[in-house]
């Protein structure tokens, strides 16, 4: 169990250097995270299950301004590693998930605290245009990330797995029930989430378009996909034509007019 740990420990590094030294590479992802997890633990399938069940939850998890979103990498993997462990699947996983990844963000507060003396040392040496400081302190920040969420999942693998195990076990049934219904309402509440910051007037025909293909043409999520990446293409190019079409109309004589791509009639 101990070089599991460590594994784990380390696949969590991974996760939290995204948006950090290696750019925005959606390695944090919890599908990414969970088939990791998987291939450390020896059941890759559950692991890609189980992080595809938990990107429903996730979807709007973002970080806007100031706010600081649960932690994913944290909830996911110690998620998915009790799941497998206990073999209680994806309904263990998903009720696990958000409850460790918002006890986790509190911690990465208290880095970015810390972290933020390590900005104002390079805002002094930015006056100074010292750049290779500059770097230097980006760098040095970074193990402080690191260990944020290494010593979580290493302590939780390390000496939580019994403990969660026999946790799981006295549960009564119906709150076990219960849990399961809630994690079945948890996906909704994560596309609620991620339509709250997107959806408008003109992406709404588009929303029930999908939705009524999903829902009642039989096939599957990938075939939507495809059918509604085909689509943005069409429309897209659609857009182009129109916003050429509408530059050539311009030339048009000083008596005619035309309508404009906001339905406005220009002289």
């Amino acid at each position: 169990m101990f070089i599991q740990a460590v594994l784990l420990g380390c696949v969590a590094i991974l996760g939290v250097l995204d948006g950090r030294w290696l750019g925005i590479t959606m390695i944090d992802r919890p599908l990414v995270m969970c088939t990791l997890v998987g291939l450390v633990l020896g059941d890759v399938q559950a692991g890609v299950l189980i992080g595809a069940s938990l990107e429903l939850i996730f979807l709007g998890n973002v970080a806007i301004g100031a706010a600081t979103p649960p932690d994913i990498v944290t909830g996911s993997i110690i998620a998915c590693t009790f799941a497998i462990l206990s073999g209680k699947g994806t309904e263990a996983a998903l009720t696990l998930a958000m409850p460790i990844a918002v006890m986790a963000s509190y911690l990465g507060v208290v880095v970015r605290i810390v972290n933020a003396q390590f900005q104002h040392k390079a805002d002094d040496y930015a006056k100074k245009g010292n750049s290779k400081a500059i770097a230097k302190i980006h760098i040095a920040a970074g193990p402080l990330y690191m260990l944020s969420v290494f010593i979580p999942v290493f302590l939780a693998v390390m000496f939580g797995s019994d403990a969660v195990n026999a946790i799981l076990a006295a549960i009564p049934t119906k709150v076990t029930d219960g849990l399961t219904i809630a994690s079945s309402i948890l996906p909704a509440l994560g596309f609620a989430l991620l339509i709250n910051m997107m959806i408008s007037k003109k992406l709404i025909p588009y929303f029930a378009l999908g939705f009524l293909v999903a829902a009642y043409s039989g096939i599957d999520l990938i075939a939507v996909a495809l059918i509604g990446t085909c689509i943005a293409f069409i429309v897209t190019s659609l857009s182009g034509s129109g916003g050429s079409s509408s530059s050539d109309d311009s030339t048009c004589s000083s008596g005619d007019t035309y309508i404009n791509d906001q339905g406005i009639e220009v002289l």
